[in-house]
């Protein structure tokens, strides 16, 4: 169950834009119900027995519920509509790479009998235009870890991305009668969300366009390979070499002798390359014509040629498609979900319901419910597990930290994030203050290991000095801990902890949505808060 691919991926981000299209305060509770039945009815052994369940397993759980009641509905989900069409775009950029080496050789290889073909022109154009791409490539990676630029700024990535985008609406516009018009919408958004998310899937979502590309290029040789091979059987094709320099035999055979050390211990002497009698008796002087030429040292080239285009184009092209297969399954197995929709999700599962009602849900057998009942302590590990361990460093702004006593604060934060406050800190109290608290949490010796809760309430609007704070933040403590903004609404008499209006929730989470950091969310604080 801890197994997940790019499908899976597609299918969470799915599934996640549903729920939040839909979001309004009725249908919180409704959320937080479904989800929370989920968890009950997927790990009820597991909470009996006290085992850790790690967020990974917790996720992919509710994922294959949600998959289940989708696929109940005949609904085309788009992590199987992807999943389908990168099997044939791999097979298609094979296909397409073999035919246009084949074409490139058989334009090349066409003899005409009376002139070699240089073997200088066909190193250039098929070995050496080769090493040089892989160069630039290797610059440009060795460039963008330097500049910590996201991948999906490559041209090439967009280009083929957006191709096999537009390709999935395709498919997905033909098979409409599955999947509707709502559907469609839904599966488009998602897709486009996925393409915008750098930073939280960047890496993972350029590696299949990568993959694609060495496809191609394995295709490529191996089209040229087979061309070249065919040729030389089928046809009495000679190649020899000519260039204006004045070069003499004993340099281009130390020349070829260079290039092939890395199968010259492989292959048999008089096929790894040629020898020094051969490039002698290969060698073409326009004013002589080729009727000198010996026939044997003409055909020694080819062996060397072939052998040229197997290490220099097609093993590097191999190794990195394998390289990246298994990079992609080991980026896929370290996947944290440190993303705020899945710390929402998992608040949801974990959190215990503590209602005086019961709503009937479609479970497993059509009526899974959770009626009044507090499940305190029973999923503590799991809950525990869900944030890893970590206790919560809490800001409060300063206008409303006197009226939030510590009893009050680690109550609400213990019931809705299952989690301990390790420090209190009071902020925005003026300029001076925040920079240098952000100045200690940025010069601490190691990485912030907690996470962090900003209090804020949320009837106030969120203003520019505000979002620059978390902005600042975030720079201040790296890319790792996830900070929460935990709302709440107007204070009452009694307590400054009350729900938060749905009208404001809607305003915060889209403010901190456009920040595009997958591990800045905004959340109700008083569980169940709409």
């Amino acid at each position: 169950m801890k197994k997940w691919s790019i499908r899976d991926i597609i299918d969470l981000e799915y599934f996640f834009h549903q729920d939040a299209v839909s979001l309004s305060a009725e249908n919180q509770q409704y959320l937080n119900e479904r989800d929370r039945n989920t968890f009950l009815n997927s790990f009820k052994s597991s909470i009996k027995e006290a085992k850790e369940m790690d967020r990974r397993v917790l996720i992919k759980a509710w994922l294959d519920r949600r998959r289940e009641e989708e696929i109940s509905k005949t609904a085309v989900l788009p992590g199987e509509s992807f999943e389908s069409l990168y099997s044939l775009f791999r097979m298609l950029f094979v296909l397409a790479g073999f035919i246009l080496g084949g074409a490139a050789g058989l334009s090349f290889l066409s003899y005409s009998g009376d002139r070699p073909l240089n073997v200088f022109v066909y190193l250039s154009v098929f070995v050496l235009l080769q090493i040089l791409l892989l160069l630039l490539l290797f610059v440009l990676s060795l460039y963008r870890l330097k500049k910590i630029s996201y991948w999906t700024s490559s041209p090439l990535y967009r280009f083929i991305s957006r191709f096999m985008l537009r390709s999935l609406f395709s498919v997905q516009k033909k098979i409409s009668n599955k999947l509707g018009a709502e559907g469609r919408n839904k599966a488009e958004s998602v897709m486009g969300l996925i393409n915008t998310k750098g930073r939280t899937y960047g890496f993972i979502f350029f590696l299949p366009v990568f993959i694609l590309t060495q496809l191609f290029a394995i295709g490529l040789n191996l089209g040229l390979l087979a061309t070249t091979i065919f040729k030389v059987i089928t046809a009495d094709i000679a190649f020899g070499w000519q260039s204006t320099l004045q070069l003499s035999p004993a340099a281009v055979h130390s020349l070829v002798q260079k290039i092939a050390l890395p199968w010259s211990w492989l292959v048999a002497d008089g096929l790894a390359f040629p020898s020094l009698a051969q490039i002698e008796g290969s060698r073409i002087i326009l004013k002589e014509g080729i009727y000198h030429l010996s026939t044997p040292d003409l055909a020694s080239w080819w062996p060397f040629l072939c052998l040229s285009v197997l290490f220099y184009g097609l093993l590097p092209r191999l190794i990195l498609f394998l390289g990246a297969v298994a990079t992609l399954r080991s980026r896929l197995a370290a996947l944290n979900f440190r993303q705020g929709a899945c710390e929402q999700l998992l608040l949801r599962m974990t959190t215990p319901m503590v209602s005086t009602h019961s709503r009937k849900l479609d479970g497993a057998d059509g009526a899974a419910e959770e009626a009044a009942a507090d499940f305190s302590g029973r999923d503590s590990a799991a809950a525990d597990n869900r944030n890893g361990g970590k206790d919560l460093l809490v800001m409060i702004p300063d206008d409303i930290f006197d009226a939030c006593p510590r009893k009050e604060i680690e109550s609400a934060v213990r019931s809705r994030f299952a989690s301990s406050i390790a420090q209190l800190i009071r902020i925005n109290e003026d300029y001076e203050t925040d920079t240098e608290i952000l100045a200690n949490l940025k010069n601490k010796d190691r990485p912030l290991e907690m996470d962090i809760l900003l209090i804020q309430e949320a009837w106030q609007p969120p203003i520019v000095e505000y979002i620059n704070f978390i902005k600042n933040l975030r720079q201040a403590i790296g890319l790792e801990p996830c900070i929460g903004i935990g709302l709440i609404g107007k204070p009452l008499s009694n307590t400054i902890f009350t729900p938060v209006l749905d009208a404001n929730r809607k305003i915060w989470s889209r403010k901190i949505s456009a920040l595009r950091d997958p591990c800045i969310y905004a959340v109700g604080l008083v569980n169940h808060a709409s």
